[in-house]
């Protein structure tokens, strides 16, 4: 660049013409631009230090607290499985430690107290498969079966108000006990053809005949003509289940 004053070449850095000796005024504020470059630059470089040495602060405690909020999530989510489905702890206490609870099962059919077995087996939630009750899965069906049938049968017979169960739900309620009586019809056939326990076979053989006692005592189906109700289609099962209630 050339001097105003003298026109000598003058250099960006030199503050004074080094021919005339006058001041370079384009140097001088190239100084100034610098100075101030360098002070806004230090200023900067002490914030962005001062943000991070605060986020290696901080950062640590959020990894802490978003930690524990997960931690806290999961219990509540586990708490909330445990409290909801109970049955499940109780099954997996029951698998953890079987001997009590089949001498409990094995107790209830040496009384002939199926309702109970099937009850205790639904409470629990207990699996027949891939578990040590695995030996109990067709009995638990037939015994669940035979509940099922007893109950129906108890609601239609004994605990109907007349007029409005006719009005409301006779047809429902008729087609469920005749639904029930062929699935325990099947559950028992299965489990005569699976079961090697002679005890447990025997069980069968005792809800089976206490089944019959129940189509004669309510259905007045006597011995000779059980197979021929049994074989009945559903819907002629249930006509003759009506034509004995309305009759009645």
């Amino acid at each position: 660049m050339k001097c105003p004053y003298c026109g000598g070449e003058v250099g960006l850095e030199e503050r004074f013409c080094s021919y005339c000796g006058q001041p370079n005024e384009q140097a001088q504020r190239h100084h100034q631009d610098m100075a101030h470059f360098r002070k806004q630059y230090a200023a900067t470089e002490a914030d962005v230090v001062g943000k991070a040495e605060r986020y290696a602060q901080t950062i640590p405690r959020v990894v802490v607290i978003l930690i524990l909020l997960i931690a806290s999530v999961v219990m509540w989510a586990v708490s909330s499985d445990l409290s909801l489905y109970p049955e499940k702890t109780r099954r997996r206490a029951a698998e953890r430690n079987p001997e009590p609870v089949i001498d409990q099962l094995e107790g209830y059919l040496a009384e002939r107290n199926y309702m109970s077995f099937a009850s205790y087996f639904e409470y629990n939630d207990l699996r027949t498969y891939n578990s040590p009750f695995e030996d109990y899965s067709d009995l638990c069906w037939c015994a669940v079966s035979y509940q099922d049938l007893i109950i129906q049968t108890e609601k239609l017979f004994l605990h109907s108000d007349t007029d409005s169960w006719i009005k409301y739900s006779a047809s429902y309620d008729i087609q469920r006990l005749c639904q029930t009586i062929d699935s325990f019809i099947e559950y028992a056939d299965r489990a005569e053809q699976t079961l090697e326990n002679e005890a447990h076979l025997a069980c069968v053989a005792d809800m089976r005949a206490n089944v019959m006692g129940v189509l004669r005592l309510y259905l007045g189906v006597g011995e000779d003509e059980a197979e021929e109700f049994l074989a009945l289609s559903e819907n002629r099962k249930a006509a003759r289940v009506e034509e004995v209630i309305l009759g009645a």
